[in-house]
């Protein structure tokens, strides 16, 4: 294993807080100069790695970057602490106990540390003692980690965070949304008694009790039971590790022992767990029967997992049996499905939640209900999950409670119903009429959102700027330069002006149909509307596509098959789907390639052929003057454009809001006139 500290180029852009395309404009334009970019020292698969201290000594030299503390967080960003993982996650538990740096410690003080604080080699011992002849040397870069991350739990939960780089691949293929566990951690919350412990229930430990702990306020009393299993994994150990970190770090925390009698015990769970090697709806539904098995009378539990297990219908009948055996048992109270991507590791595929409450075995079947939500297309903000939330804690109660309150998402199926159904928990939503009593909070949220999107139509309906461009004649018209006029592409690309870049052959189910998870993806179809309409997973990207080219800011994008087609790619950073291309200027003022022009000559183009299109060049004395006014037109272009989508968002929330019945519509006076009688 390798005891140098690397970087990658991502790893630099972090570093220096720049996009990451920038890097490699420093790389290639430093070639040549006093101070070229340092060279690679070794790869990792497709990724170059650099040596950690010859970059921060050129962003000294070069003055590049954002961050002027970049020496001091360079440890943060390199790979030592993803190659050492496990030591490293131990030594930092260990340096949070003695509370010194560990570079003072020789190796048997490093180890008598250790086994202080973990006698019984529950979780970090064996990782540190294994590591005895590079002890010292990574005990040093936990030292600089630290102070680079200003503690050790914020060191430790960087490296955890980062999971999709480290070599963890139980972690990184359970990581869901901070959304998603938001959501399972308020509904622990709403679960929770005054004299509740929460325990996390997942082999092999999950982010939810860790959001949990984030969510409550400080000063608040918290009860956490340490995961209690058999097996001594490596997920297992680092799970507690992990827990004993966050507790030691808050004194609020208090730990629970393993067995409290009747205590309400509140278990939070999400599968796959990282101790699984499958996500098979079978193996992830046997997990929680035998979890749900387990629980005592007064215990609940909020459980995390595909929706394919927990709520759509399934073919496979095995499956299906466990999860009809769950459902009799009379605990799920709440079944919820959420949105495609908040499963990071599988994006297309959607998450589902099940509330599990107290025993109920005294009340019949056909008389027990559970509170269904279908929030698969809906974003899972903060307004969202509060009322949701909302909607539980009003389930919880007694009939007559249900009846006196209004309900965003709840509506509710009997047991028996839903264990018959082949149809999965929550077939879908019904369009009914709304009645206006009992949907009062969700007609409120209409008048809301008309209010918020008429203020911001009035808003933009402000007097633009004036146009105030003049054209004038020449005293004396300038010879031509050599320069400007018409050049085919394939002599702009022999001159080296511009350089033509393949898209990446995307896989139809490596892309995804919402722009708002991951980085976006340009497709041929795209270009005419020049908006990306899909887009690919970061560790997707990463992990299959790691020769993928990401576009650049002024990148065009263009195709040549069916109709020569161009888009200006004006923010940059987007991945690009072959048959589509990358055309990218190299210097645009000395060239005088103007991006929309180049753009526009190619919509213009006949020919099949992109060598032989004829693009138009600006001369160097009237590319700043050029620049200038179509950034301005563009800008004016863009507030038009946000205008017009405001317009379609009012037109389709007034009809919704009519639709309704509960609402109405006040018309101005100087309107009526052309409004039929009778209506208000």
């Amino acid at each position: 294993m390798n005891t140098q500290e690397l970087i990658s180029l991502p790893d630099i852009a972090r570093l220096a807080n720049v996009q990451r395309p920038v890097v490699s404009v420093w790389r290639t334009r430093s070639r040549g100069t006093e101070f070229p970019f340092p060279e690679s020292k070794q790869n990792s698969g497709a990724q170059e790695l650099f040596a950690a201290d010859e970059i921060v000594t050129w962003l000294q030299a070069t003055g590049r970057g954002n961050n002027a503390a970049f020496k001091d967080d360079s440890a943060a960003y390199t790979t030592l602490g993803r190659e050492y993982f496990p030591l490293v996650t131990s030594l930092l538990s260990v340096q949070q106990f003695v509370g010194r740096p560990l570079a003072g410690l020789s190796v048997d003080e490093i180890l008598d540390a250790a086994d202080e604080l973990d006698p019984d080699d529950e979780f970090l011992y064996s990782e540190i003692e294994a590591q005895r002849d590079v002890l010292a040397l990574i005990a040093g870069y936990v030292d600089k980690l630290i102070d680079a991350s200003y503690g050790a739990l914020p060191a430790f939960e960087s490296l955890f965070a980062d999971r999709f780089r480290a070599n963890e691949i139980g972690i990184s293929r359970t990581a869901i949304s901070e959304s998603a566990r938001g959501l399972a951690a308020k509904c622990a919350v709403e679960l929770a008694g005054p004299d509740s412990v929460f325990h996390e229930a997942t082999p092999g430990g999950s982010d939810l009790l860790y959001e949990l702990m984030q969510l409550v306020d400080e000063s608040t009393s918290l009860q956490i039971q340490l995961p209690v299993t058999a097996e001594d994994s490596d997920e297992n150990r680092l799970s507690v590790r992990r827990l004993k970190m966050l507790i030691a770090a808050n004194e609020s925390f208090m730990p629970s022992p393993p067995t409290r009698g009747s205590t309400p015990i509140i278990h939070l769970a999400q599968f796959p767990a990282p101790g699984m090697h499958s996500d098979d709806p079978m193996a992830v539904l046997q997990a929680i029967d035998d979890l749900v098995l387990e629980l005592g009378p007064s215990h609940s539990a909020v459980i995390v997992a595909p929706a394919s297990a927990l709520i759509h219908a399934t073919n496979d009948k095995a499956a299906a049996n466990v999860r009809a055996s769950i459902l009799r048992m009379g605990r799920v109270r709440a079944a919820i499905s959420l949105s495609q991507g908040h499963y990071l590791f599988k994006p297309r595929a959607a998450l589902g939640l099940w509330v599990i409450g107290p025993d109920t075995s005294d009340l019949p079947l056909a008389d027990r209900r559970i509170m269904l939500a279908d929030l698969s297309t809906v974003s899972l903000d903060d307004s969202t999950t509060d009322d949701l939330v909302a909607d539980l804690a009003a389930s919880l109660m007694e009939l007559h409670g249900l009846r006196a309150r209004s309900f965003r998402f709840a509506r509710w199926g009997r047991t028996s119903r839903i264990i018959a159904s082949s149809q999965g928990l929550i077939p879908g939503n019904r369009t009914n009429r709304l009645d206006p009593q009992a949907n009062a909070a969700l007609l409120a949220e209409h008048q809301i959102r008309f209010e918020k999107l008429l203020a911001e139509l009035n808003e933009t309906s402000t007097v633009r700027p004036k146009m105030d461009w003049e054209l004038q004649l020449r005293s004396s018209v300038p010879q031509p330069d050599e320069d400007s006029g018409l050049s085919t592409m394939d002599e702009l690309v022999s001159q080296g002006q511009v350089r033509v870049i393949s898209g990446t052959r995307f896989s139809k189910d490596s892309l995804l149909s919402a722009v708002q998870h991951g980085i976006r993806v340009w497709n041929s179809s795209d270009l005419q509307a020049g908006t990306p309409t899909a887009a690919i997973s970061y560790f997707t990207l990463a992990q299959d596509y790691g020769r993928a080219v990401i576009t650049e800011p002024g990148d065009i994008i263009f195709r040549s098959s069916g109709g020569p087609t161009a888009t200006v790619d004006i923010e940059g950073s987007k991945a690009v789907n072959f048959p589509a291309r990358i055309l990218r200027i190299a210097s645009p003022s000395e060239s005088g390639l103007h991006p929309e022009l180049v753009a526009q000559d190619i919509a213009a183009a006949t020919s099949a052929n992109w060598r032989h299109w004829a693009v138009r060049k600006v001369p160097p004395n009237t590319y700043e003057a050029l620049r200038s006014t179509l950034e301005q037109i563009e800008e004016e272009r863009q507030h038009v454009a946000n205008r017009i989508e405001l317009l379609n968002s009012m037109s389709a929330q007034i009809a919704s809001s009519l639709l309704s019945g509960g609402l109405e519509i006040l018309i101005p006076e100087r309107l009526r006139k052309d409004v039929p009688s009778g209506t208000n």
